[in-house]
């Protein structure tokens, strides 16, 4: 428990450092930094260790701890691309692509997957109104992602200029995802509580 105290703390105190050396103006090293803390935070949450106990996933997907998981691949793919974009000399494509990977890959999926578990909760114990939504808008979501990031790269870094066309189809595929979820959502709002639910006749 202790050891992951301090990587928690390590994981904030080089976090800190790389932010102050990109305000400073040294992004080669802010980015190695970036990729340094996430593992840090990564390896302190026990992100991919065999878990202890099964994990909880009543009313919602089973796929739950995968797309978890995954959110955090894409944490790692976003550092990573931020230190290819550091050190070219045609960073576009790989800035974009790094953002993405951050905005959608991780921190979309992680709403995608904590937000569908605690909203519902913190909203007068709901159930969620599907998980099979929640599957399909997770699945639409990553496909979207990975299209947009791989598509960004090859195109921009003048790879495979087909991967232009990819571009528009990850868009449309990530508006599925987003609108999903917020009919999954909204949904779920209009679904009495659970107590009500076992006090009707």
């Amino acid at each position: 428990m202790l050891r992951r105290v301090r990587l928690h703390v390590g994981a904030v105190v080089v976090h800190a450092v790389a932010i102050a050396l990109g305000l400073a103006g040294f992004f080669r090293a802010t980015t190695v930094l970036i990729v340094l803390s996430s593992s840090l935070a990564i390896i302190a949450l026990r992100i991919f260790a065999k878990p202890e106990k099964v994990a909880k996933t009543k009313g919602i997907h089973g796929s739950f701890p995968f797309f978890v998981r995954a959110a955090y691949v894409w944490l790692i793919v976003a550092a990573s691309l931020g230190v290819w974009a550091a050190n070219t000399t045609n960073p576009i494509g790989l800035w974009g692509a790094s953002r993405h990977a951050l905005t959608v890959g991780f921190i979309s999926v992680m709403v995608f997957c904590v937000g569908r578990r605690v909203l519902p909760a913190f909203s007068g114990m709901r159930l969620l109104f599907s998980p099979r939504l929640m599957f399909a808008g997770l699945v639409l979501l990553s496909a979207g992602c990975i299209l947009r990031v791989s598509g960004e790269v090859l195109a921009y870094q003048e790879i495979a200029p087909v991967a232009w066309s990819w571009l528009p189809a990850s868009a449309i595929l990530e508006l599925g995802a987003v609108t999903l979820f917020a009919v999954n959502l909204i949904a779920t709002f209009l679904r009495p509580p659970v107590a009500l639910q076992s006090c009707s006749p």
